[in-house]
């Protein structure tokens, strides 16, 4: 296995937008859930329904944790290729 970063190709400028590129996507990630995880809660108030309490937490769980599982990743090696070029 070659041990450079498949992120070296790229420049700083296209690095920092792919940076940003992901942590946008993470927080829009995160706040849909937390939105639907409200409107579920606030539907199932109003209806009376106490199963939709228990898709809640699913939507918090999965909204919040997936995107820092799949994203964290990428934002570590973009990270860490944006260090290694400003120490060389």
């Amino acid at each position: 296995m070659n041990g450079t970063n498949e992120y070296s190709e790229y420049s700083k400028e296209e690095l920092n937008a792919k940076l940003n590129k992901f942590k946008r996507l993470q927080k829009a990630i995160t706040i849909a859930a937390i939105l639907a995880a409200v409107v579920i809660v606030i539907v199932s108030y109003l209806r009376n329904a106490p199963q939709g309490y228990k898709m809640a937490p699913i939507f918090l769980i999965v909204g919040i944790g997936y995107p820092y599982l799949a994203f964290g990743g990428i934002k570590t090696k973009i990270q860490l290729e944006l260090e290694n070029r400003s120490k060389s």
